[in-house]
């Protein structure tokens, strides 16, 4: 990058920051990405992790504004808490029911949200999604709202699992808010209509945590075949225990890389103003994806 004249000092008086803010905030590709994009047009702005705990997340995010950041992501558990200490929210973070993305700006802190566009993005990219498919996502956290706007969004037919029906339904009626063809909900421990349901699926989304330690979904989601797509919004590891059955399986599999690329790419014309070099992060995420040093002990 050519931020001056070979040799000269960086980060200087004038960078300015944009930051993760989470906890507890471990490893993640975001720095790199949006560096890469910094980088690429040559802006002098640096992207940090910042971890931040639950009851330190308003003193947090008025210090940026108050130390001139251009802007920040929110990462779990703060998407819902910042939402309060907006001045303005979009009406895509309304939707959602999450912020992961702030802006400060003249008119104060705007809350936005960027992962149903980043999924969006991905789904059409990856797998041609189109209007009338049959989609299942099992979570009914932010994530899965997400899902369920992107969903609406594509007009599909959107099935939501959790394990507690009132909130898979809540997550459905988002979908359907945002267009879908139809939107349901299916308690994750009915022996009988999950397994039907998958079968009955194009698309089958995780948007839970689990298999980044390794667990298993529930049973019915790891026999997916030939004519299906499975689609974990986890990155790292690259292929979790769902998506390792799905390829035994026969099915087409995809990780949460597309999505995390895509959403960046989003908070990034949020705070710059610039399209986004796509490719440039992509390439980022990816290198950094495959040389991502070892798990250990310690």
């Amino acid at each position: 990058m050519s931020r001056g004249p070979a040799g000269t000092p960086w980060p200087v008086a004038t960078t300015r920051l944009v930051v993760l803010l989470g906890w507890p905030a471990r490893y993640s590709l975001s720095p790199v990405i949006h560096n890469a994009a910094f980088a690429e047009h040559d802006l002098d702005l640096v992207y940090l992790v910042t971890p931040v705990r639950d009851s330190d997340i308003e003193v947090a995010v008025h210090g940026l504004g108050a130390v001139g950041a251009v802007g920040a992501n929110v990462t779990v558990p703060h998407k819902r808490a910042v939402m309060a200490l907006c001045d303005r929210l979009t009406e895509e973070a309304r939707l959602v029911g999450a912020v992961n993305t702030l802006v400060w700006n003249a008119d104060g802190l705007l809350g936005d949200n960027t992962d149903a566009v980043g999924l969006r993005d991905a789904l059409t990219a990856d797998i041609a999604v189109a209007a009338g498919d049959r989609l299942i996502v099992f979570g009914t956290g932010g994530a899965a709202r997400a899902v369920a706007v992107a969903a609406g969004r594509l007009q599909t037919n959107l099935t939501v699992v959790g394990r507690q029906r009132d909130a898979a339904e809540d997550v459905a009626e988002v979908a359907v808010r945002a267009g879908a063809a139809s939107a349901g909900a299916v308690d994750a421990a009915d022996g009988a209509a999950l397994p039907a349901a998958i079968a009955d699926a194009r698309i089958v989304l995780n948007a839970t945590p689990l298999g980044m330690a390794g667990e298993r979904l529930p049973d019915p989601f790891h026999e997916l075949g030939p004519g299906q797509v499975a689609y974990d919004l986890i990155y790292d590891p690259p292929e979790t225990p769902f998506l390792h059955s799905a390829h035994e399986g026969g099915a087409e599999t995809h990780n949460g890389l597309g999505m995390l690329v895509g959403q960046a790419a989003a908070s990034y014309h949020r705070w710059t103003g610039r399209p986004a070099p796509f490719a440039t992060m992509s390439a980022a995420a990816i290198h950094a994806l495959a040389h991502r040093p070892a798990p250990t002990d310690a």
